[in-house]
């Protein structure tokens, strides 16, 4: 079977432009020296992303010797990328979205209300940031439940159990989508600036809501077979999430430290990220207080408190829409 030249050309475009990515600006020369592709056809490659708008010009780069070099600059406002979070807040349902560059940089955020959150709701707050903000390429979207291949199988939200989210979205804005369980993306997002852990896992407690989980094992998501990595609300452990007083410490401390247990002993974390906001010093001290044996205690992970869920949620998002965007302009080529 003979070389298909165009397939050639589109890898190696494909190949310049997400070094490119990578390094921000950058030369001809050094681009072709990380590339190993000849200057020749990296300086054409350049050429034609710079008529798309898919790379600027810079200034001129000064060298060891010689005369100063075109800096190019990878466009990160070529496209935009849309991430979209529904959570319960101090009682309240809320969708919160997020528009970013194509390096994750946050541009807009919104933030809306409704009485339940529907599939209409979405497409509420998807109207509002394509009118604000048309070069939206990508919408990614965290649910709080079970998401398999972007169709929700399970949700706190009933109304948007059995919806196809990415293929809606594109149906009706053209947009391409990407969908899965909001704690699988605050971990993810989490990961994204936090230092690298072989096995991490991450605890939300919504409180009007069973609580959700989510297990990263060498800086993998692990979903399960179906789906149902980190629900919680499946595990043995005979605590009602929904009727628990979670101010009393003496009662959510132990019942914390019972599900951490659990984790131990299956995946046995090195670190677990905890998403709340009733965590009070004396919470966290009967946690440590009512670790449930000592097997358990030898390996009981380092607890992390304080984080931002909702920015950990974008985070998380805006990394998996830039992979869907990656993706997609290296089929399309």
């Amino acid at each position: 079977m003979g070389v298909n030249m165009l397939d050639v050309k589109q890898v190696n475009a494909e190949v310049v432009l997400w070094e490119l990515w990578a390094l921000r600006t950058a030369s001809v020369k050094e681009l072709s020296q990380r590339t190993g592709l000849s200057f020749a056809t990296v300086a054409s490659i350049l050429s034609g992303f710079v008529e798309t708008g898919e790379v600027v010009l810079g200034g001129r780069l000064s060298g060891t010797g010689g005369r100063p070099s075109q800096a190019y600059v990878f466009n990160a406002e070529f496209a935009h990328i849309l991430a979209l979070s529904a959570q319960v807040r101090n009682g309240t349902h809320l969708i919160r979205s997020s528009v970013g560059t194509l390096y994750g940089e946050t541009i807009a955020t919104n933030e809306k209300s409704f009485d339940q959150i529907e599939l209409i709701s979405f497409e509420t707050m998807v109207d509002a940031a394509l009118q604000a903000h048309p070069k939206i390429k990508v919408a990614a979207f965290a649910l709080p439940g079970v998401v398999r291949a972007g169709r929700v199988l399970v949700n706190d939200y009933p109304a948007l159990e059995g919806i196809d989210f990415p293929g809606h979205f594109r149906e009706r804005y053209g947009l391409l989508g990407v969908a899965g369980n909001d704690v699988n993306a605050a971990l993810a997002g989490y990961a994204v600036n936090s230092e690298p852990a072989p096995v991490v896992a991450a605890l939300y407690f919504p409180r009007q809501f069973n609580p959700g989980a989510a297990v990263m094992v060498d800086g993998k998501i692990v979903e399960g077979a179906l789906g149902y990595a980190g629900e919680v609300s499946l595990l043995p452990i005979d605590v009602d999430w929904k009727r628990i007083d979670y101010y009393r410490p003496q009662e959510i401390g132990p019942a914390l430290a019972r599900l951490v247990a659990v984790f131990c002993a299956i995946v046995n974390p090195s670190r677990v990220v905890l998403y709340g906001d009733f965590f009070t010093e004396e919470t966290r001290r009967a946690v440590t207080q009512n670790i449930p044996s000592s097997g358990v205690n030898r390996i009981f992970p380092e607890l992390v408190y304080d984080r931002d869920l909702d920015r950990d949620i974008i985070a998380g998002l805006f990394s998996q829409a830039i992979a869907a965007y990656k993706q997609h302009h290296r089929t399309k080529q």
